[in-house]
């Protein structure tokens, strides 16, 4: 944001999701395929797993605020994974995430596809969009931004677990 310009929610959350997505491709670069599908416990994650999980959940929820199915879909996205469409990462066993691989170019490149669709979905979004009320399921109804901020919260959580392992893996040297 340049000097002067007003701060928006929308600007914030585009501002965080931008420092979200180049703090995962940093944490990925220069990472073996070994790294990058180690797990450091038998039921905990791996970066590439958490870099699928976190695009999916902006796809789908970045879809749902703007009222447009996900890219995993319309792109075929899912069929080149070979996974479910409805398969997000949520509920996801520990054999689910250890089995879970995906060529590199195949996970950037949908990682890349998530985030250019959800960057426009929030620029695009209206206030009239923001303030609705959105429903997840089993819990309570929320206006959008609010699901927006709950989910700046899991960008972050995630994108800090990939740096985190990142730091396991290779020192602290990375970044």
């Amino acid at each position: 944001m340049a000097s002067g310009e007003e701060l928006t929610f929308t600007g914030f959350f585009i501002e965080l999701m931008e420092r979200s997505q180049s703090r995962m491709k940093q944490a990925m670069d220069g990472l073996t395929d070994e790294q990058l599908y180690y797990q450091p416990a038998e039921a905990s994650n791996s970066i590439g797993w958490l870099v699928w999980h976190l695009s999916r959940w902006k796809d789908i929820q970045t879809g749902r605020i703007a009222d447009e199915p996900e890219v995993w879909v319309t792109d075929n996205w899912a069929g080149r994974f070979g996974l479910p469409e409805d398969r997000n990462g949520n509920g996801d066993t520990p054999e689910q995430v250890a089995s879970f691989r995906a060529d590199r170019g195949l996970l950037t490149g949908y990682a890349e596809a998530a985030h250019g669709v959800a960057l426009r979905r929030v620029r695009e979004a209206t206030p009239e969009m923001l303030t609705r009320p959105y429903q997840v399921p089993g819990r309570p109804e929320r206006p959008t931004w609010q699901r927006l901020l709950t989910n700046a919260i899991d960008y972050t959580e995630h994108t800090g677990q990939i740096a985190y392992l990142r730091g396991m893996l290779t020192g602290t040297g990375w970044l």
